[in-house]
């Protein structure tokens, strides 16, 4: 067994959650080492009991990661693990990453400019109408619609984005061979053909009240924003909500009726903060890549370094030739450091800042 197949091994593991993966693997210092631990060592740790401990050190795992690889070969599904070129970036920032994830279709560098779309799987009309309005002005402009697959709002953002010709993402609650629910795989098949699905579940996993949860995380760390459209007082979407404010992205709320129980929570995350949205014109002033990206502000010509706004222009400022980091930009800032990230995004949308391996440099 070499280092990728010991990585897929921890990763099909029931039971095993990737935040005790990853501290496991970072006390025996890489994947293949997790296995020499021993019993008593590995069921010392937070995370890990008996029954994972035995599955870690199970004589059959070469077989078992043989049988994952077959199954999702016959599918057309990739496996792409942490540290692989592909591995979606954002998920790095997580403090608990997939140690690997499942894919169909392409995830492709302008899917970073995405929007979370998240509501209740029996939204009402009012809150059908303005999933499809807003989703829709947001494909329109080219920005790449999140959302889980589910019944109701997420397939209403689906649908809308795909309408639209724009790129779509759907995060997954289960293993591609136990796709989640049954009447959307004709729509996970169009998904395919204009983005992809994504999944941090063995082929064979089956959606429970776990795998949703854990799910809703990797819905925060692809988009900039996170667009929530009626949540009860208790909801996933209040969950998809708290973890990208976590994440320090954007936390988006339709307003509903304050007699109405099925909007009592988006109405809170409306009290204690988060930015009421009645216009797509609202989204737009509190993401500025998505300002960038629908050309507001633009002339005909070259951009301006005047019409930066005040954080494009304090980051823009601090850059030169020489590549400087996230982490380097964020200690010398006054520029929140959940925001920089994504005003880096706007400065190279704009073409006044590109990547290098060294850090990010002055593009002009």
């Amino acid at each position: 067994m070499d280092q990728a197949d010991a990585l897929l091994h921890l990763a099909v593991i029931p039971g095993l959650g990737p935040l005790a993966a990853n501290r496991l693997i970072s006390h025996a210092g890489s994947a293949l080492a997790v296995r020499a631990l021993g019993m008593q060592t590995l069921m010392a740790f937070d995370g890990v009991g008996g029954e994972v401990a035995r599955r870690i050190c199970d004589p059959r795992a070469e077989e078992r990661v043989a049988q994952e690889r077959a199954a999702c070969h016959g599918a057309g599904v990739r496996i792409i693990l942490h540290g692989d070129a592909d591995y979606p970036r954002s998920f790095t920032e997580l403090t608990d990453p997939p140690l690997a994830v499942w894919m169909r279709g392409t995830f492709q560098e302008r899917d970073r400019v995405a929007v979370v779309v998240t509501g209740p799987r029996k939204p009402s009309v009012y809150g059908h109408r303005q999933a499809h309005r807003l989703s829709q002005s947001l494909a329109r402009i080219g920005a790449c619609i999140v959302a889980g697959l589910a019944r109701g709002v997420d397939t209403v953002a689906h649908e809308a984005a795909l309408a639209a010709g724009a790129r779509t993402i759907a995060v997954l609650a289960s293993g591609f061979g136990a796709l989640y629910p049954q009447e959307n795989k004709p729509l996970a098949e169009r998904i395919v053909s204009s983005g992809c699905l994504i999944s941090e579940f063995s082929f064979a996993t089956r959606p429970s009240p776990t795998t949703f949860p854990q799910r809703n995380r990797l819905l925060a760390a692809l988009a900039l924003a996170t667009l929530v459209v009626e949540a009860p007082a208790r909801s996933g979407a209040l969950v998809v909500a708290r973890l990208s404010a976590e994440l320090g992205r954007e936390v988006l709320v339709v307003p509903g009726p304050i007699d109405t129980p099925d909007c009592v929570g988006s109405n809170r995350l409306i009290r204690d903060g988060a930015t009421l949205v009645t216009r797509f014109e609202d989204i737009l002033e509190e993401v500025p890549p998505l300002r960038t990206l629908a050309g507001l502000g633009e002339g005909d010509g070259p951009i301006s370094h005047s019409n930066l706004s005040g954080r494009e222009k304090q980051v823009y400022q601090l850059l030169d030739h020489q590549g400087r980091s996230v982490d380097d930009l964020v200690r010398v800032t006054t520029v929140p450091s959940s925001a920089v990230s994504a005003t880096l995004l706007s400065l190279e949308l704009k073409r006044l800042v590109r990547k290098t391996a060294a850090g990010f440099v002055r593009a002009t």
